[in-house]
Protein backbone atom coordinates (compact mmCIF):
# COMPACT_ATOMS: atom_id res chain seq x y z
CA UNK A 1 0.00 0.00 0.00
CA UNK A 2 1.63 3.08 -0.78
CA UNK A 3 0.86 6.81 1.06
CA UNK A 4 0.88 9.79 -1.30
CA UNK A 5 0.61 12.58 1.11
CA UNK A 6 0.09 16.31 -0.42
CA UNK A 7 3.82 16.69 -1.33
CA UNK A 8 4.42 13.68 -2.81
CA UNK A 9 0.76 14.49 -5.19
CA UNK A 10 2.19 17.89 -5.56
CA UNK A 11 5.64 16.72 -6.93
CA UNK A 12 4.05 14.44 -9.16
CA UNK A 13 1.46 17.02 -10.66
CA UNK A 14 3.65 19.07 -11.26
CA UNK A 15 6.34 17.29 -12.83
CA UNK A 16 4.00 16.12 -16.02
CA UNK A 17 5.03 16.41 -19.22
CA UNK A 18 2.10 17.20 -22.08
CA UNK A 19 2.65 13.48 -22.87
CA UNK A 20 1.98 12.03 -19.29
CA UNK A 21 -0.86 14.94 -18.54
CA UNK A 22 -2.41 13.81 -21.95
CA UNK A 23 -2.56 10.19 -20.06
CA UNK A 24 -4.20 11.05 -17.95
CA UNK A 25 -6.72 13.21 -19.58
CA UNK A 26 -7.50 10.30 -22.00
CA UNK A 27 -7.77 8.40 -18.80
CA UNK A 28 -10.27 10.60 -17.22
CA UNK A 29 -12.02 10.83 -20.90
CA UNK A 30 -12.72 7.02 -20.83
CA UNK A 31 -14.57 7.19 -17.21
CA UNK A 32 -17.06 10.22 -18.30
CA UNK A 33 -18.19 7.87 -21.31
CA UNK A 34 -18.27 4.87 -19.21
CA UNK A 35 -20.78 6.79 -16.43
CA UNK A 36 -22.53 8.64 -19.35
CA UNK A 37 -23.04 4.94 -21.39
CA UNK A 38 -24.22 3.57 -18.34
CA UNK A 39 -26.74 6.12 -17.72
CA UNK A 40 -28.39 5.48 -20.99
CA UNK A 41 -28.18 2.14 -21.41
CA UNK A 42 -30.75 1.10 -18.56
CA UNK A 43 -30.59 -2.81 -19.18
CA UNK A 44 -26.34 -2.85 -18.90
CA UNK A 45 -25.04 -4.19 -15.98
CA UNK A 46 -23.94 -2.10 -14.03
CA UNK A 47 -20.12 -1.20 -13.33
CA UNK A 48 -19.79 2.15 -12.11
CA UNK A 49 -20.95 2.39 -8.88
CA UNK A 50 -21.75 6.17 -7.33
CA UNK A 51 -23.64 6.39 -4.19
CA UNK A 52 -25.29 10.01 -2.56
CA UNK A 53 -22.20 11.07 -0.23
CA UNK A 54 -23.13 10.90 3.23
CA UNK A 55 -22.33 13.99 5.69
CA UNK A 56 -21.73 13.79 9.52
CA UNK A 57 -21.88 17.38 11.50
CA UNK A 58 -20.33 17.18 15.00
CA UNK A 59 -21.19 19.02 18.14
CA UNK A 60 -17.99 21.30 17.04
CA UNK A 61 -19.75 21.97 13.38
CA UNK A 62 -17.15 19.88 11.85
CA UNK A 63 -17.89 18.87 8.61
CA UNK A 64 -17.44 15.79 7.12
CA UNK A 65 -18.15 14.39 3.75
CA UNK A 66 -18.35 10.73 2.39
CA UNK A 67 -18.33 10.22 -1.30
CA UNK A 68 -17.95 6.26 -2.13
CA UNK A 69 -17.13 5.21 -5.69
CA UNK A 70 -16.53 1.80 -7.68
CA UNK A 71 -15.70 1.07 -11.09
CA UNK A 72 -15.99 -2.44 -10.77
CA UNK A 73 -11.68 -2.98 -10.46
CA UNK A 74 -11.40 -0.21 -8.21
CA UNK A 75 -13.41 0.96 -5.26
CA UNK A 76 -12.34 3.97 -3.52
CA UNK A 77 -13.90 6.67 -0.89
CA UNK A 78 -13.06 10.13 -0.51
CA UNK A 79 -13.36 11.65 2.90
CA UNK A 80 -13.22 15.36 3.31
CA UNK A 81 -13.74 17.38 6.81
CA UNK A 82 -13.80 21.01 6.89
CA UNK A 83 -13.20 22.78 10.48
CA UNK A 84 -13.07 26.11 11.65
CA UNK A 85 -9.77 25.46 12.89
CA UNK A 86 -7.94 23.73 9.87
CA UNK A 87 -10.11 24.78 6.66
CA UNK A 88 -10.46 21.52 4.17
CA UNK A 89 -8.85 18.38 4.53
CA UNK A 90 -9.28 15.33 2.60
CA UNK A 91 -8.02 11.99 1.81
CA UNK A 92 -8.55 9.49 -0.92
CA UNK A 93 -9.14 5.62 0.12
CA UNK A 94 -8.18 3.49 -2.88
CA UNK A 95 -8.98 -0.47 -2.31
CA UNK A 96 -8.54 -3.68 -4.78
CA UNK A 97 -11.98 -5.04 -5.70
CA UNK A 98 -11.68 -7.70 -2.87
CA UNK A 99 -11.12 -5.07 -0.42
CA UNK A 100 -7.42 -4.60 0.01
CA UNK A 101 -6.41 -1.22 0.62
CA UNK A 102 -3.72 0.29 -2.30
CA UNK A 103 -3.32 3.33 -1.29
CA UNK A 104 -4.25 6.53 0.52
CA UNK A 105 -3.88 9.81 -1.05
CA UNK A 106 -4.15 13.59 0.36
CA UNK A 107 -6.97 14.73 -1.56
CA UNK A 108 -6.59 18.62 -1.86
CA UNK A 109 -4.40 19.08 -4.77
CA UNK A 110 -5.83 16.15 -6.55
CA UNK A 111 -9.47 17.24 -6.15
CA UNK A 112 -8.54 20.82 -8.08
CA UNK A 113 -6.22 18.80 -10.66
CA UNK A 114 -9.40 16.64 -11.87
CA UNK A 115 -11.56 19.43 -12.11
CA UNK A 116 -9.32 21.63 -13.95
CA UNK A 117 -8.59 18.47 -16.22
CA UNK A 118 -11.84 17.68 -16.53
CA UNK A 119 -12.61 21.43 -18.25
CA UNK A 120 -9.81 20.84 -20.42
CA UNK A 121 -11.22 17.59 -21.86
CA UNK A 122 -13.83 20.57 -23.59
CA UNK A 123 -11.18 23.15 -23.68
CA UNK A 124 -8.82 21.73 -26.04
CA UNK A 125 -12.09 20.78 -28.38
CA UNK A 126 -12.86 24.10 -28.95
CA UNK A 127 -10.50 24.40 -32.37
CA UNK A 128 -12.42 27.17 -33.50
CA UNK A 129 -12.43 29.40 -30.42
CA UNK A 130 -9.47 31.31 -30.03
CA UNK A 131 -7.15 30.92 -26.47
CA UNK A 132 -4.86 33.90 -26.76
CA UNK A 133 -6.72 35.53 -23.60
CA UNK A 134 -7.80 33.76 -20.99
CA UNK A 135 -8.84 35.10 -17.74
CA UNK A 136 -9.58 33.29 -14.39
CA UNK A 137 -11.83 34.67 -11.39
CA UNK A 138 -10.70 33.18 -8.16
CA UNK A 139 -7.46 32.89 -6.45
CA UNK A 140 -6.99 29.36 -4.79
CA UNK A 141 -6.10 25.74 -6.43
CA UNK A 142 -8.77 25.80 -8.62
CA UNK A 143 -7.50 28.70 -10.06
CA UNK A 144 -3.94 27.79 -10.19
CA UNK A 145 -4.45 24.45 -11.87
CA UNK A 146 -6.35 26.40 -14.60
CA UNK A 147 -3.59 28.26 -15.41
CA UNK A 148 -0.81 25.32 -15.16
CA UNK A 149 -3.15 22.80 -17.35
CA UNK A 150 -3.78 25.35 -19.94
CA UNK A 151 -0.56 26.07 -20.49
CA UNK A 152 0.67 22.38 -20.20
CA UNK A 153 -1.28 21.57 -23.02
CA UNK A 154 -2.15 24.03 -24.99
CA UNK A 155 1.40 26.30 -24.84
CA UNK A 156 1.19 27.72 -28.00
CA UNK A 157 -2.01 29.37 -28.15
CA UNK A 158 -2.05 31.50 -25.07
CA UNK A 159 -0.64 35.03 -24.82
CA UNK A 160 -2.03 36.50 -21.60
CA UNK A 161 -3.79 35.13 -18.18
CA UNK A 162 -5.64 37.48 -15.98
CA UNK A 163 -6.66 36.44 -12.24
CA UNK A 164 -9.18 38.26 -10.88
CA UNK A 165 -10.46 38.20 -7.43
CA UNK A 166 -12.72 40.05 -4.95
CA UNK A 167 -10.65 39.79 -1.61
CA UNK A 168 -6.45 41.36 -1.70
CA UNK A 169 -5.13 39.23 0.34
CA UNK A 170 -5.42 36.17 -1.47
CA UNK A 171 -4.48 37.36 -4.72
CA UNK A 172 -1.09 38.84 -2.88
CA UNK A 173 -0.84 34.56 -2.09
CA UNK A 174 -1.58 33.25 -5.29
CA UNK A 175 0.87 36.23 -6.62
CA UNK A 176 3.79 34.96 -4.61
CA UNK A 177 3.08 31.30 -4.81
CA UNK A 178 2.16 30.49 -7.88
CA UNK A 179 2.20 33.61 -10.64
CA UNK A 180 5.92 34.39 -9.78
CA UNK A 181 6.83 30.45 -11.13
CA UNK A 182 4.68 30.64 -13.61
CA UNK A 183 6.00 33.99 -15.14
CA UNK A 184 9.31 32.54 -14.65
CA UNK A 185 8.37 29.15 -16.66
CA UNK A 186 6.28 30.53 -19.41
CA UNK A 187 8.41 33.99 -20.32
CA UNK A 188 6.57 34.29 -23.44
CA UNK A 189 3.07 34.86 -21.36
CA UNK A 190 1.58 38.16 -20.15
CA UNK A 191 0.15 37.44 -16.54
CA UNK A 192 -1.87 40.21 -14.66
CA UNK A 193 -4.49 40.60 -11.90
CA UNK A 194 -7.32 42.42 -11.32
CA UNK A 195 -8.85 42.78 -7.56
CA UNK A 196 -12.07 44.13 -6.21
CA UNK A 197 -11.13 45.48 -3.26
CA UNK A 198 -9.90 48.93 -3.56
CA UNK A 199 -9.72 49.19 -6.64
CA UNK A 200 -11.95 52.15 -7.66
CA UNK A 201 -12.45 51.67 -11.30
CA UNK A 202 -13.23 48.01 -10.95
CA UNK A 203 -15.85 47.82 -12.84
CA UNK A 204 -14.38 49.64 -15.77
CA UNK A 205 -11.04 47.26 -15.57
CA UNK A 206 -13.58 44.26 -15.44
CA UNK A 207 -15.49 45.31 -18.19
CA UNK A 208 -12.43 45.75 -20.37
CA UNK A 209 -10.87 42.69 -19.42
CA UNK A 210 -14.23 40.61 -20.00
CA UNK A 211 -14.43 42.10 -23.47
CA UNK A 212 -11.36 41.37 -24.66
CA UNK A 213 -10.91 37.85 -23.48
CA UNK A 214 -11.46 34.64 -25.18
CA UNK A 215 -11.91 32.30 -22.41
CA UNK A 216 -13.39 32.33 -18.79
CA UNK A 217 -12.49 29.74 -15.92
CA UNK A 218 -14.43 30.40 -12.63
CA UNK A 219 -13.89 29.16 -9.89
CA UNK A 220 -15.13 31.14 -7.05
CA UNK A 221 -18.13 29.74 -4.75
CA UNK A 222 -19.76 33.40 -5.32
CA UNK A 223 -23.34 33.56 -4.21
CA UNK A 224 -23.76 36.40 -7.22
CA UNK A 225 -22.75 36.54 -10.37
CA UNK A 226 -18.80 38.00 -10.90
CA UNK A 227 -19.83 39.81 -13.95
CA UNK A 228 -23.12 41.03 -15.82
CA UNK A 229 -23.71 39.79 -19.45
CA UNK A 230 -23.65 42.89 -20.82
CA UNK A 231 -19.75 42.95 -19.91
CA UNK A 232 -19.24 40.31 -22.97
CA UNK A 233 -20.39 43.13 -25.60
CA UNK A 234 -19.26 43.24 -28.27
CA UNK A 235 -19.97 39.76 -28.56
CA UNK A 236 -17.45 37.30 -29.83
CA UNK A 237 -17.55 33.29 -29.21
CA UNK A 238 -15.92 32.39 -25.52
CA UNK A 239 -14.84 29.39 -23.83
CA UNK A 240 -17.01 29.63 -20.74
CA UNK A 241 -16.15 27.29 -17.78
CA UNK A 242 -18.34 27.20 -14.33
CA UNK A 243 -16.52 25.42 -11.07
CA UNK A 244 -17.42 27.27 -8.35
CA UNK A 245 -20.41 26.95 -7.44
CA UNK A 246 -21.67 23.85 -5.81
CA UNK A 247 -25.20 24.61 -4.06
CA UNK A 248 -28.32 26.03 -5.15
CA UNK A 249 -28.27 29.43 -3.64
CA UNK A 250 -24.80 29.72 -5.56
CA UNK A 251 -24.28 31.47 -8.78
CA UNK A 252 -20.93 32.84 -10.77
CA UNK A 253 -23.00 33.99 -13.81
CA UNK A 254 -26.55 35.35 -14.79
CA UNK A 255 -28.82 33.50 -16.94
CA UNK A 256 -27.91 35.22 -19.79
CA UNK A 257 -24.52 33.85 -19.50
CA UNK A 258 -25.35 30.52 -18.70
CA UNK A 259 -27.51 30.26 -22.02
CA UNK A 260 -25.27 31.84 -24.31
CA UNK A 261 -24.53 28.59 -26.00
CA UNK A 262 -27.54 28.63 -28.14
CA UNK A 263 -29.50 27.11 -24.75
CA UNK A 264 -26.82 24.34 -24.75
CA UNK A 265 -24.86 23.75 -21.61
CA UNK A 266 -22.26 21.13 -21.12
CA UNK A 267 -22.03 19.45 -17.70
CA UNK A 268 -20.33 16.71 -16.58
CA UNK A 269 -23.16 15.18 -14.56
CA UNK A 270 -26.86 15.88 -15.76
CA UNK A 271 -28.43 14.72 -12.32
CA UNK A 272 -25.85 16.36 -10.04
CA UNK A 273 -25.74 19.61 -11.86
CA UNK A 274 -29.42 20.16 -11.99
CA UNK A 275 -29.34 19.38 -8.30
CA UNK A 276 -26.88 21.50 -7.19
CA UNK A 277 -26.25 24.24 -9.23
CA UNK A 278 -27.42 27.14 -8.47
CA UNK A 279 -27.26 29.14 -11.75
CA UNK A 280 -28.94 25.97 -13.78
CA UNK A 281 -31.75 25.94 -10.85
CA UNK A 282 -32.64 29.98 -10.94
CA UNK A 283 -32.77 29.52 -14.48
CA UNK A 284 -34.67 26.72 -14.45
CA UNK A 285 -32.98 24.77 -17.07
CA UNK A 286 -34.10 21.20 -18.13
CA UNK A 287 -32.44 17.89 -18.88
CA UNK A 288 -33.04 17.94 -22.49
CA UNK A 289 -30.95 21.30 -22.59
CA UNK A 290 -27.98 19.60 -21.11
CA UNK A 291 -24.87 17.51 -23.01
CA UNK A 292 -23.20 15.63 -21.23
CA UNK A 293 -19.28 15.10 -21.68
CA UNK A 294 -18.93 11.87 -21.20
CA UNK A 295 -21.74 10.88 -23.77
CA UNK A 296 -20.56 13.78 -26.22
CA UNK A 297 -17.14 12.08 -26.09
CA UNK A 298 -18.69 8.88 -27.08
CA UNK A 299 -19.93 10.24 -30.41
CA UNK A 300 -16.63 11.53 -31.57
CA UNK A 301 -12.82 10.86 -32.56
CA UNK A 302 -9.91 11.05 -29.38
CA UNK A 303 -9.18 14.54 -30.83
CA UNK A 304 -12.71 15.56 -32.75
CA UNK A 305 -13.25 19.06 -32.50
CA UNK A 306 -16.93 20.55 -31.19
CA UNK A 307 -18.86 22.09 -33.00
CA UNK A 308 -19.45 25.67 -32.06
CA UNK A 309 -22.75 27.22 -33.71
CA UNK A 310 -22.45 30.76 -35.14
CA UNK A 311 -23.29 33.47 -32.78
CA UNK A 312 -23.06 30.95 -29.75
CA UNK A 313 -20.70 30.69 -26.43
CA UNK A 314 -19.35 26.77 -25.70
CA UNK A 315 -20.71 27.04 -21.68
CA UNK A 316 -19.68 24.42 -19.51
CA UNK A 317 -21.11 23.43 -15.67
CA UNK A 318 -18.98 20.92 -13.82
CA UNK A 319 -19.39 20.10 -10.50
CA UNK A 320 -17.24 16.87 -9.93
CA UNK A 321 -17.70 13.04 -9.43
CA UNK A 322 -16.37 10.29 -7.40
CA UNK A 323 -15.36 8.64 -10.60
CA UNK A 324 -12.83 11.56 -11.24
CA UNK A 325 -11.09 11.06 -8.01
CA UNK A 326 -10.76 7.05 -8.09
CA UNK A 327 -9.45 7.37 -12.18
CA UNK A 328 -6.69 10.14 -11.00
CA UNK A 329 -5.92 8.96 -7.72
CA UNK A 330 -5.15 5.61 -9.40
CA UNK A 331 -3.12 6.86 -11.95
CA UNK A 332 -1.15 8.91 -9.45
CA UNK A 333 -0.31 5.62 -7.42
CA UNK A 334 0.92 4.09 -10.91
CA UNK A 335 3.13 7.02 -11.34
CA UNK A 336 4.19 6.82 -7.35
CA UNK A 337 5.32 3.37 -7.77
CA UNK A 338 7.23 3.78 -11.06
CA UNK A 339 8.63 6.81 -9.74
CA UNK A 340 9.39 5.83 -6.13
CA UNK A 341 7.74 8.80 -4.54
CA UNK A 342 5.50 8.47 -1.54
CA UNK A 343 5.65 6.35 0.95
CA UNK A 344 5.33 2.38 0.56
CA UNK A 345 3.08 0.62 3.81
CA UNK A 346 3.82 -3.43 4.11
CA UNK A 347 0.55 -5.37 6.24
CA UNK A 348 -2.52 -3.69 4.54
Amino acid sequence: MRLLPEPAVAQILRELTPTQCHGFLDTLCEALKNVSSQSESSGQERLIHQPLRSTIVTKEQNLSLFMPVSNTVTTGIKIVTASQSNGIIGVINIFSPEGKLQGLLSAAEITAFRTALAIMSLFLRCATIPKEHILIFGSGRQAEWHARLALLLAPDQIKKITFINRGRRRMAELEKDVIADLRSSHPNVTFSTLVKEDTPDYEEMLRTELASCDVIFSCTPATEPNFPSTYLQPFKPRFISLIGSYKPHMREVDTDTLLSGGGKIYVDSKEACLEESGELILAEVKEDQLVEIGELFGGIGKEEPIEVPEGCNVVFKCVGMGIMDLVVGNKLLEVGRERAIGIEVDGF
